[in-house]
């Protein structure tokens, strides 16, 4: 008998983030051994500042590569990964081209803005979005807050809370360190409340911050180097730019202690990642992270914007290895019960099976 065939589309590396994390921990998963799966790869690979002629084109040209790979005989579900934006209505047209080829769609919604997207659409828009999530066989959401979130502003659909999850690898820790070692890993910008932590860093003793991410927003590597200037702070803040792969588990597991205060987050898989290393986490309690972390025992949650509150946290830690050590103990045995890749795996495969 043979497998369903699942073609999975979203951003490939060496696109970076957290959606790109999830297909790359998926194409790596057991799901490759239960479903024959294929991945179409959205990531914008035209240069910037390109004209109209070769953006649009480039489009066509991807749409057409679609079409032919939704066709033939085998049974195939297509599952698209989307966030908030532009490119949601991109991902809309392969959602339509699917169902015209009456494949069945799994749509997974990402990113921590999605809800202010949809809160600054007309109703014109709202009205596609409505269309478009009443056309797939099942939405999937990364919490029961997302779902309720959704259903609040858009009704009932065919919801689906699957986790994001992680692989959950043997524990390489670097001790002996001279200092203790801080890692920010995600996009690099004012969201991931980025310049809120280097602001907090002047109030911290006996630690390194360890930037590691992309630039998010134009300009803002820039930004960051002369702010950590104006401070005086090139002692405490390293900026790596982004990592893939070993080189990214290095830096996680060199690390001591993981911040992400972000003013909005989905179900962030750099937190995750973090505590599958065992790591002691300060995040905000925005999106999803409230129902992963229970602050005070994995770590710790601030108000995003609460500078001081960041300070407090970050120097708790730095100066309790034995609260570390807790911690991130915790955190880890969170992470193999609720938030390993093999439950993911699991999850989509019922639904496949719902679906089919």
């Amino acid at each position: 008998m043979s497998k369903t065939r699942v073609i999975m589309t979203g951003p490939m590396p060496p696109a970076i983030g957290g959606m790109a994390t999830v297909l790359e921990d998926l194409k790596n998963s057991k799901l490759a051994e239960q479903v024959t799966l294929e991945f179409f790869n959205t990531f914008k690979t035209t240069a910037e500042g390109r004209s109209l002629f070769i953006a649009v084109k480039s489009k066509l040209l991807l749409w057409s590569k679609w079409i032919l790979l939704i066709r033939g005989q085998q049974q195939t579900i297509v599952h698209i990964h989307t966030c908030s934006g532009f490119t949601f209505f991109l991902d809309s047209v392969l959602v339509c081209l699917a169902r015209m080829s009456s494949r069945p769609v799994v749509l997974h919604i990402h990113g921590g803005r999605f809800l202010e997207f949809l809160d600054g659409l007309n109703p014109l828009l709202l009205g596609i979005v409505r269309r478009v999530f009443g056309a797939c066989q099942r939405i999937v959401v990364l919490s029961d807050y997302w779902q309720k979130s959704l259903t609040d502003r858009l009704g009932k659909f065919a919801f689906s809370v699957v986790e994001n999850g992680v692989p959950i690898y043997a524990l390489q820790k670097q001790d002996s360190k001279e200092k203790v070692q801080i890692l920010f890993l995600g996009n690099l910008s004012r969201m991931k409340g980025v310049f809120d932590l280097i602001t907090a860093m002047q109030k911290i003793e006996g630690a390194v911050l360890n930037l590691v991410g992309g630039e998010d927003e134009k300009g803002v590597f820039l930004e960051i180097e002369q702010l950590i200037n104006k401070h005086q702070l090139e002692d405490k803040i390293l900026i790596h730019g982004p990592q893939y792969g070993e080189a990214k588990n290095s830096f996680l597991q060199v690390a001591d202690i993981f911040v992400l205060p972000s003013y909005a987050e989905a179900l962030p898989i750099s937190m995750l990642e973090a505590m599958a290393q065992g790591l002691p986490v300060i995040v905000s309690g925005v999106g999803s992270i409230p129902s992963v972390i229970t602050s005070e025992q994995e770590g710790f949650i601030v108000e995003p914007g609460q500078i001081d509150e960041l300070i407090q946290a970050i120097n708790d830690l730095v100066n309790d290895a034995v609260l570390r050590d807790k911690m991130g103990v915790a955190g880890r045995k969170r992470c193999e019960q609720q938030f390993g890749i093999d439950l993911t795996v699991s999850k989509l495969m019922k639904i496949y099976s719902e679906i089919t």
